[in-house]
């Protein structure tokens, strides 16, 4: 029974791993199951086994690399102590430089940001990314709201505005060095493009 539950989860390992690549080189519209059953080496069967569809193999190469990072977030934009907005600041840098270092996270991003071309799939991913976008909003204008409750930044921000600032800051500066990367002097540009965000909020 334990041999099969590994190979069961090794299936699914290769599977997401192949989706990666195959979404990597094509893009998400023009791949197929039956391209990615091939490049994993499994049935299309074995697809279904594991996964409802394509939107959902989409998901599950996106949350390889979300769900760490989500955690962390979370756990900071639980915080209203004088130095939180100094882990946000952290957080947001270190994202850059992984996005710079971890090619695993770079193709994924690649993936989500610049080959989600028109298709019934994408448009459903959009959606599904439209509400995470609108529940990290939230969580941030709340953070910064708490923040401002405790006088850790200007009375005269809008949190709403701080929250949308950042989310789309954080978005632009992923989709233009994943464009646009021999513009870029990384590492040394990820802390100080953040610092350029944070200092304006810092009484």
């Amino acid at each position: 029974m334990r041999r099969s539950k590994e190979d069961a989860q090794q299936t699914r390992k290769k599977i997401i791993e192949a989706a990666e690549e195959v979404f990597f080189h094509q893009g998400i519209a023009r791949t197929t199951l039956e391209q990615i059953a091939r490049a994993a080496g499994v049935t299309r069967g074995a697809i279904y086994w594991n996964f409802a569809n394509k939107l959902d193999l989409i998901n599950a190469v996106h949350a390889e690399v979300q769900m760490p990072a989500e955690e962390i977030l979370k756990r900071i934009l639980a915080d209203d102590t004088s130095d939180a907005l100094d882990k946000l600041e952290k957080h947001c840098a270190d994202s850059l430089l992984k996005l710079y270092t971890n090619e695993h996270i770079r193709r994924v991003y690649s993936i989500l940001l610049l080959k989600c071309e028109h298709s019934e799939e994408t448009r459903l991913l959009n959606e599904r990314l439209r509400e995470s976008k609108l529940e990290m909003t939230h969580n941030l204008e709340r953070f910064f709201t708490r923040l401002q409750q405790h006088g850790h930044i200007s009375p005269a921000e809008e949190p709403r505005l701080l929250a949308l600032g950042l989310y789309s800051f954080m978005l632009g500066l992923y989709s233009d060095y994943l464009r646009y990367p021999d513009f870029y002097q990384m590492p040394e540009d990820a802390a100080k493009m953040v610092q350029r965000f944070f200092m304006a909020l810092r009484q």
